[in-house]
């Protein structure tokens, strides 16, 4: 109920929130996306920030309220209530014989986070990293976990695996450890040698976007940033 209240109030416990906060220049960097092709928005000299354009991307193509400031960050708000969702799945992967109603109270936790709900109420950018984060051991557990022989399965979590543990790093590269504690565990597994050949090859796929960002812009992140 505090995580809805404070939206309400528009409730600012880091400080970057607000009008006046970070969502400032990134609704700037949203307006270079609307009136620029993609190209030239992420070559733009007034894009800012430290992470990749992908969140703008999304949103450019995906969100229909994205015209209004006010409606943009409801919905973040909506997309941030997907986190503890997939908390709790994951929970209950680890801990099935455990009551549903202590792993939900446990799932809500993250509510409790000032970054989490500053994030979620000013339309910010690090709740996309952490919902790819928990997506990453979601699917991790879900290849260890699932007893089956069909491989097919097996590619399907590695697949997932590979993709939101990439997207953590898209979205923020600090998480870059997520990408490198998941193929460490792969590695080390007992796949067998295709599955292993497999997550190596959709890593380096998933990796031609960033390394191209770093080719044009001299560096991990905006010129206007460095």
């Amino acid at each position: 109920l505090s995580f809805f209240f404070g939206f309400y109030i528009g409730e600012n416990s880091i400080g970057s929130g607000g009008y006046n906060g970070d969502l400032s220049w990134m609704w700037g960097n949203f307006e270079l996306f609307k009136t620029n092709s993609l190209i030239d928005a992420i070559n733009h000299k007034e894009f800012y920030g430290n992470r990749t354009p992908l969140l703008y991307l999304l949103h450019y193509l995906f969100n229909p309220f994205i015209n209004d400031i006010d409606l943009y960050r409801i919905t973040v708000f909506c997309i941030s209530l997907i986190a503890p969702i997939i908390f709790y799945l994951c929970l209950k992967q680890r801990f099935n014989n455990t009551n549903n109603l202590i792993l939900f109270f446990l799932s809500s936790l993250i509510l409790l986070s000032p970054y989490f709900r500053t994030s979620s109420y000013w339309g910010l950018e690090i709740n996309y990293g952490i919902i790819s984060m928990l997506s990453t051991i979601y699917f991790l557990n879900n290849l260890f976990t699932k007893i089956t022989s069909n491989n097919f399965y097996k590619y399907k979590d590695l697949f997932f695996v590979t993709l939101f543990s990439s997207l953590c790093i898209y979205f923020d590269q600090k998480l870059l450890l997520i990408p490198l504690i998941s193929v460490i565990i792969i590695i080390l597994s007992n796949l067998n040698i295709k599955l292993k050949a497999f997550t190596i090859i959709c890593y380096l796929i998933f990796s031609i976007p960033f390394l191209y960002l770093i080719y044009i812009w001299n560096g991990i992140v905006p010129p206007a940033t460095q």
